[in-house]
């Protein structure tokens, strides 16, 4: 059984989290004239990995393990949860 294995779950999350940082500095390169790098964005990024591992069924983890260039709506849809938990999470640790 694939996903009884620590070492995949461990090897999707840290997948899904460079994937994450790079997706992060694309979408905000050159805002507001801010250099960023990929440290600005490794707690959300954390994040977001252990919220898709959490959410994602066992066969969409497989689906992005097997092909992770692709965005399918499923992911797309976690992502989104993923953004506001995410978020949220943040403004609570701030206050």
């Amino acid at each position: 059984m694939l996903f009884g294995l620590p070492t995949f779950a461990d090897e999707l999350k840290k997948d899904l989290h460079q994937a994450c940082v790079s997706e992060q500095l694309r979408e905000h390169k050159g805002v507001n004239g801010l250099s960023l790098e990929a440290s600005a964005f490794t707690e959300y990024c954390k994040c977001e990995s252990n919220f898709i591992i959490g959410k994602a069924t066992k066969e969409q983890l497989s689906e992005i393990s097997q092909k992770p260039n692709t965005s399918p709506k499923w992911l797309k849809q976690i992502k989104s949860k993923a953004f506001k938990s995410c978020i949220e999470e943040k403004q609570q640790t701030i206050t």
